[in-house]
């Protein structure tokens, strides 16, 4: 700090006080603007940390609201019910398929069957050639006994009618046999070849059923310890938001100091004024203590200044870094809350999102009731088929009693046959041969058409006790599959509206986060107060500290002043004030002392010369 030119070969001591006055005006100049520079800032930080209050409020609000839809009881009951209605699933898949292996069985027996009434039909069809020559042989036979062979020809013609009956009958039986055998070949294959693929499908379908249920139990499981996070999450930034209203409180703190500050520099001016400093030896004394209660003031007020300007750094330091941790924690409990539904933002040309763990399980859950669907598909045909199958064999058995008929006719025209030769006497022996060769025939018809018979009767009674069963069974497992497919849609449609809840919450939590961030970030930009005060501070500290150097190089510190730094060390109760008393002590070699019980009536507290002007607050 230079004095006024000239002003050293006056009087080197006066010239400082006109530079001393000078730096003070315009420190007091600052400090006045720096007193009132604050307010409108901290108001307007006051009405932005509302704003963000109220956006992390919501935010948290919605977490909390997804957490309960992700981890509550109602996920649980269709957790519950849909493991339930999976081993449902299982049980009627198993009855499907140990039913359709019991048709399919059952359907091969047939086929066997079938291929038995095969051979005896053969050797019926090779009499009914006999049964023409027979009719033949009796003709020519009948003609060479003429008159007495008339009756002949009548049994000719009634071997004619067997043989013709015979032929159309047995040929009926091997169409609907071959019929029969083309139906059951065709179904089972086409039974075997589903019922492969089902089960195999069925199989894989039910076990990654079972594993999308157990990773939504699972994830509602960390959904609520996310919860718990939540809270805590809460917690913290309630305490951020506790901690920027505290740091909001230092604005008037900071006015208040540096109103102190000014007051102390005030009183200061009117003792600097030129003309109450003459150079006189009479008024050496009196300026030596001017120039010491000058350093004394200005060390005084540059302490208590430089402790306000850091405190209010501090302070709204501590406010930004509140606020960035508040954006940080939200956006990360956001994005956990999002990664664990496994929601995903897709294209924005789709500007859908959905959640992989409800997503899958619906999903599967669609796919079993298509193989249920697929399962109660077989089953009807299988029905048809076995429906069928009884219609052709009940068809076939209308025939048991033609064929039973014609063992019959074939006994009694061996029958016939016998007495008509035995007529004749020696001139029919021909005839007697013909009529022993269609006795023989008429038993070998009998043991061919029982057999037939009693085939086709056995048939009869498998084929339509299956289809009863089978259209039983299949009425039975098609009523509870009906009911599973409509309670599994209720569920399906219950899993879909939450997870289009879920969808448009975490929609939602993600506009928050972005709102929420996009505005910590707009404030914490803004806010610059406490560079701008800390540049004024420095400004009038840098003043100060040239006094107060200027002046103890003249005069140091006095022993009053020591005494008095002594005195409010150990007088002043407060923390921040004693720090700063402590702290121009030590600058001085006083060390610290112990403190004084509290000052009481008898025993006054030391008054210092400097008044309220060392007082903080």
């Amino acid at each position: 700090m230079l004095m006024p030119l000239g002003a050293a070969n006056r009087d080197p001591i006066a010239g400082f006080f006109p530079s001393w006055s000078s730096a003070l005006s315009s420190s007091l100049a600052t400090l006045h603007r720096l007193a009132g520079a604050t307010e409108q800032e901290f108001l307007q930080i006051g009405s932005q940390l509302q704003e963000i209050y109220q956006h992390s409020l919501a935010l948290s609000q919605t977490a909390h609201q997804l957490v309960e839809t992700a981890s509550g009881d109602r996920l649980q009951t269709l957790i519950d019910r849909l493991r339930e209605i999976v081993q449902e699933m299982n049980t009627y898949l198993d009855q499907a398929r140990t039913q359709n292996l019991t048709s399919y069985t059952t359907l091969a027996n047939v086929s066997e069957s079938l291929k038995k009434v095969g051979e005896p039909l053969v050797g019926v069809r090779r009499m009914c050639k006999h049964l023409y020559i027979l009719e033949v042989s009796i003709k020519i036979e009948s003609a060479h006994l003429g008159d007495m062979g008339s009756e002949f020809v009548n049994l000719a013609m009634d071997i004619k009618q067997l043989s013709q009956q015979t032929k159309e009958k047995v040929a009926a039986i091997e169409d609907h046999r071959q019929h029969l055998q083309t139906i059951i070949a065709r179904n089972r294959t086409e039974l075997v070849e589903a019922r492969e693929a089902q089960d195999a499908e069925a199989e894989a379908t039910l076990s990654r059923t079972a594993a999308s249920l157990t990773e939504m139990e699972t994830v509602s499981g960390q959904f609520s310890q996310l919860g718990d996070t939540i809270s805590a999450n809460s917690l913290d930034c309630s305490d951020n938001i506790s901690t920027v209203v505290q740091s909001m409180q230092f604005h008037d703190i900071f006015r208040q100091q540096v109103e102190h500050v000014i007051a102390g520099l005030e009183g200061l001016q009117p003792v600097l004024a030129v003309d109450n400093h003459p150079s006189r030896p009479e008024n050496d004394k009196d300026r030596q203590a001017m120039i010491s209660r000058t350093g004394d003031v200005c060390e005084l007020q540059e302490a208590q200044l430089q402790f306000a300007a850091a405190a209010l750094f501090d302070a709204v330091t501590s406010i930004l870094e509140s606020l960035r941790d508040i954006g940080a924690k939200q956006k990360e409990i956001a994005g956990d809350v999002i990664a664990r539904t496994g929601g995903r933002r897709q294209k924005q040309t789709t500007g859908a999102t959905d959640t992989s763990f409800i997503a899958e399980v619906s999903r599967q859950m669609h796919v079993i009731t298509g193989l249920l669907s697929a399962s109660g598909t077989n089953n009807q045909k299988m029905a048809g088929t076995m429906q069928e199958v009884a219609g052709t064999v009940r068809q076939i058995t209308g025939f048991v009693t033609d064929i039973e008929n014609i063992g019959l006719d074939i006994i009694q025209i061996a029958l016939n046959a016998r007495i008509k030769a035995a007529s004749t006497g020696e001139e029919g022996a021909s005839l007697s041969v013909l009529a022993e060769e269609i006795g023989q025939m008429s038993g070998e018809a009998v043991q061919r058409t029982d057999l037939i018979t009693t085939t086709l009767t056995e048939i009869h009674g498998i084929t339509d006790q299956l289809a009863t069963e089978t259209l039983g069974n299949q009425e039975n497992l098609s009523t509870r599959l009906t009911g599973i497919e409509q309670e599994l849609t209720s569920i399906l449609s219950g899993l879909d509206t939450m997870g289009g809840e879920l969808v448009t919450m975490l929609a939602l939590i993600s506009d928050q986060v972005t709102s929420l961030s996009a505005g910590i970030e707009r404030i914490t930009d803004r806010i610059d107060v406490h560079e701008r005060t800390k540049s004024m501070a420095d400004q009038v500290l840098a003043h100060l500290r040239e006094i107060i150097r200027e002046a103890r190089r003249l005069y140091p510190a006095s022993d009053a002043f020591k005494e008095d730094l002594r005195q409010m060390s150990q007088r002043y109760t407060m923390e921040s004030e004693r720090r700063i008393h402590e702290h121009i002590a030590s600058k001085h070699g006083i060390g610290a002392i112990s403190r004084e019980p509290p000052e009481t009536e008898d025993a006054p507290a030391v008054v210092s010369e400097f008044g309220d002007n060392v007082d903080l607050f």
